[in-house]
């Protein structure tokens, strides 16, 4: 299967070619450009790479969410507008995921004894983040909007935490900082590293894309906001 990889979410944007999980051509915008000036000259500078036009792909992949309320809609709009014009369907990839499969683990300690964290900064030491089996990546807590110290909180009552089956915590993305913060408020004396630096990249989200192959038409796919916009906030206020 031949996908058009993409993500929005976050402060860069980035797009890619993959093929059965192979990467063909990717790139990542990291200009001060908003993502919808750069999003879709970066997709058509991929296609041109990789020699693809889009009635050679078999669909496209795209994070739905959570992360920039503006930049989600940007990348969801245009793979909308893409898939429908191509007559082809879509895969929705979790941005926390991706994050998370954008990541390798480089300590000692095995990944199915490693607990990843993927944490995009929400601000007001809010992030978007879930809790997940770095091997498996199953979700051990669920991806959501949450507070900083709420989440160490709950992070400290994972049974597979409590009995020592996961012996170290890797906390990735830019929520990294507010999360290391956290921990040290709780006083925590887990094996804990952290990874601000990370950012969601094309083989992340290509890696979850196959990893769930569920294709679905253009028209179902949905934002994964995870929590209401300022704009929102300020209106209930009202």
């Amino acid at each position: 299967m031949k996908l058009l990889v993409c993500d929005t979410s976050d402060k860069n944007c980035s797009a890619g070619i993959f093929e059965d999980g192979k990467e063909l051509c990717y790139e990542i915008s990291f200009e001060s450009k908003t993502h919808s000036e750069t999003f879709m000259p970066l997709v058509h500078s991929v296609m041109e790479k990789a020699g693809i036009k889009h009635e050679d792909l078999d669909g496209y992949a795209v994070t739905v969410g959570p992360g920039s309320f503006t930049g989600i809609r940007i990348g969801l709009a245009a793979v909308k507008g893409m898939a429908l014009a191509a007559g082809k369907k879509c895969i929705a990839v979790s941005s926390t995921e991706a994050l998370a499969r954008s990541c390798e683990n480089a300590t000692m300690t095995p990944n199915h004894e490693t607990l990843i964290v993927p944490a995009l900064d929400a601000r007001n030491n809010r992030v978007f983040a879930q809790a997940a089996n770095a091997e498996t990546f199953q979700s051990l807590i669920a991806e959501g909007a949450y507070d900083a110290d709420e989440l160490v909180a709950e992070i400290t009552k994972i049974p597979e935490v409590i009995y020592g089956k996961m012996r170290q915590i890797i906390v990735v993305g830019s929520g990294a900082v507010v999360m290391k913060k956290a921990f040290e408020n709780a006083k925590s004396e887990m094996n804990i590293y952290y990874a601000p630096g990370a950012a969601i990249v094309p083989g992340g989200v290509a890696r979850a894309a196959f990893a769930s192959n569920d294709l679905i038409d253009a028209r179902d796919l949905k934002a994964s906001y995870c929590a209401v916009s300022q704009a929102e906030r300020l209106r209930k206020n009202d």
